[in-house]
């Protein structure tokens, strides 16, 4: 398997930026959901803030998923303690809900390979949705609750493209055929097209492709670096953006973050104009209608197993 360097670089650096920072740190519990727990070889330690960390609201906006040190978290969405639902060896990311708030959907490295996994939103039952030797990643719950919608390069044709998971089913399907890479992707309002960064035609752009007919059409700006598309119920479109040193985001070309340094993940949206998206390490939920936003403070406690070694002897 060939991973295109740059999507490859773009993931590693995704995955790096906050565990190069300590030497082994899980969740601070017993099992998810359970009581902390620190022992002589380990300390709990309570963080506050994250880097390269995804936000998802649950469909009554009661809650938020956060994936944090490769393990997802739940926590109130008005703020509050985070509690882990997977455990620190998935390398879970892009947590996703189900329309119902049940389930959510996360992509994972438990074996091998990325694979799609999905976990009751109490923690319980965990189970893997996708496999095989190839990646698949970033999944995308459908408004409909039916189907979920990832990236993979399983046609090891070089290149990421958008498929799409029949839930009750365990039937894929290739929706891009492109040959550049195509990723992120995000349903429309009404499930007909899906959204998504592809690298066709010299740019990282934003593109739409219908599932009835696969007309696709670019729906970003031209000369815009895009990354991480959201479809909200209202019909619009926010995506991340880089230029010279500014990392925010954007709606139909309008800079919407100011100074603070967005993450490149999808925002999540709970109505029509407000959704939750992380920048500057932290959770905050926005307005379009009046740009107001304001932060969502969260805490997390995890368990840090610091690295043992016997130490030299020097004359």
């Amino acid at each position: 398997m060939s991973t295109p360097i740059a999507y490859r670089r773009r993931i590693a650096t995704t995955r790096i930026l906050f565990t190069a920072a300590l030497p082994l740190v899980l969740p601070a519990c017993a099992a998810p959901g359970g009581p902390a727990q620190a022992t002589q070889t380990s300390k709990a330690i309570t963080v506050r803030e994250g880097t390269s960390m995804a936000v998802a609201a649950s469909p009554d906006g009661r809650s938020l998923a956060i994936d944090l040190q490769g393990t997802i978290w739940i926590l109130p969405s008005t703020g509050g303690d985070a509690t882990p639902i997977t455990d620190g060896f998935d390398d879970a990311r892009h947590p996703s809900w189900s329309a119902d708030g049940r389930v959510i959907a996360f992509q994972g490295y438990r074996d091998g390979s990325y694979d799609i996994w999905a976990v009751d939103a109490d923690g319980a039952n965990r189970r893997k949705l996708t496999s095989g030797a190839y990646d698949d990643r970033e999944p995308a719950w459908s408004r409909d609750g039916g189907r979920i919608a990832f990236s993979s390069d399983r046609e090891a044709a070089g290149n990421y493209d958008i498929w799409i998971l029949d839930v009750r089913t365990g039937v894929t399907r290739r929706v891009t055929t492109n040959a550049a890479n195509d990723f992120m992707p995000t349903w429309a309002p009404d499930d007909s097209e899906l959204a998504f960064i592809s690298t066709r035609d010299g740019e990282q752009a934003v593109w739409a492709i219908s599932l009835a007919s696969g007309a696709e059409r670019m729906i970003s700006a031209a000369g815009t670096r895009a990354d991480a598309p959201s479809w909200g119920p209202g019909g619009h479109v926010v995506h991340h953006a880089i230029s010279g040193s500014s990392s925010r985001l954007e709606l139909d070309g309008r800079p919407l973050t100011g100074g603070e340094n967005a993450f490149p993940f999808r925002a999540s949206w709970v109505s029509p104009s407000v959704f939750y998206y992380t920048a500057d390490g932290g959770i905050r939920r926005r307005s379009i209608t009046d740009d107001s936003s304001r932060a969502i403070q969260f805490s997390a406690m995890l368990t840090v197993r610091p690295a043992r070694y016997t130490r030299r002897v020097r004359d």
